[in-house]
Parts: structure tokens; C-alpha cells; sequence
């Protein structure tokens, strides 16, 4: 039996970054705020797994955004990244996002298979 999703709430009723203090050290430090984004198919599989990642990073879990396969709740989740309403959102697996996603980030490691167009490799300029 899983726990009921928490619901997302306005932007105006969260706090935003909330402070915490590292044990033992006496120094506070800043919270995030995240939440957890996944699909409806695997709500009861992956909610409890996310929910104890962001308890071990000490994220501060705001909603659990429940989405059908099509990624239409998507724009919102990238809204309240945008405006600050949370820093963090966790998915259990990439499978979850949708692929026609923006903003969009892609790590290189995860990639299974090298991907190879026989084009030459091009050089982009490093921006510091």
C-alpha cells in the first residue's frame, strides 16, 4: 500500500529554501526544494524509492507530479523549475521523462551506445 501523492500547491504557499543544520557541525545550510516527477504506470513503483533519495540528499520534497505517458503535466514541472518554486526535480529513471522535453538536459555517460553519424566531430567553443 502506498502513500497518497502530496499535492502541488501554488507557488506562494511554499517556502522556497528552508534552513537546516548539518549535524554535529552546528552549520546551517540552505535546503532545496524538490519533487518528484513519474508517470502514472509506475506511480507505486518508483514513488518511495525517489522519496527516500530525496531524504538522503535532505531535499525538502514539495509535490510528487504524477503524469500519463505523454509528458502533459511536463511544461508545468519546468515552469516551477524556472520560477524558483523548486531547485531539484527526481525521476527513478530517464524512461520517465518525456523525449520531447524543454529545457532538456542529457548526460553523455548514460548514453548505452555510441552514437556515430560518420560525421566529422565538431569542436565547440568553451564559453568561461
Amino acid at each position: 500500500m502506498s502513500r497518497p501523492a502530496p499535492p502541488i500547491t501554488s507557488p506562494g504557499q511554499q517556502r522556497l529554501l528552508q534552513p537546516v543544520t548539518r549535524r554535529g557541525t552546528g552549520v546551517h545550510l540552505m535546503q532545496q526544494t524538490a519533487l518528484i516527477y513519474v508517470t502514472a504506470a509506475n506511480l507505486d513503483r518508483y514513488t518511495d524509492r525517489c522519496a527516500e533519495y530525496c531524504n538522503r540528499l535532505g531535499l525538502h520534497l514539495t509535490a510528487v507530479v504524477v503524469d500519463d505517458l505523454d509528458g502533459g503535466r511536463w511544461p508545468e514541472v519546468a515552469q516551477m523549475l524556472m520560477d524558483g518554486t523548486v531547485q531539484v526535480v527526481v525521476v527513478a529513471d530517464r524512461d520517465e521523462l518525456p523525449t520531447e522535453r524543454t529545457p532538456r538536459v542529457d548526460v553523455v555517460a548514460e548514453q548505452r551506445r555510441q552514437l556515430y553519424t560518420g560525421r566529422p566531430v565538431c569542436r565547440p567553443r568553451l564559453i568561461r
